[in-house]
């Protein structure tokens, strides 16, 4: 066992305040909304893909097989 341990199940089996306990849950919802700004972010382009907003057109997720790429265009 390290010697921090101990101190820390001191503080895991205490009671909390209620200012503690508050202080816990809000910074808990900070790293929620972190994790979740990020997992948003990440995503963002996979689902405007697969959803597109009503009435909105969309390109095709893919490149038509009959278009050139860019890099030929320009010879």
């Amino acid at each position: 066992m390290v010697p921090y341990d101990t101190y820390r199940i001191y503080q895991i089996e205490r009671a909390k305040s209620l200012a503690e306990v508050r202080r816990a849950d809000a910074q808990a919802a900070r790293v929620v909304s972190a994790i979740s700004s990020l997992f948003l972010g990440i995503t963002r382009p996979v689902r405007n893909v697969r959803r597109p907003a009503p009435g909105r057109r969309t390109r095709p997720a893919t490149p038509s097989l009959t278009s050139r790429p860019r890099w030929l265009s320009h010879q």
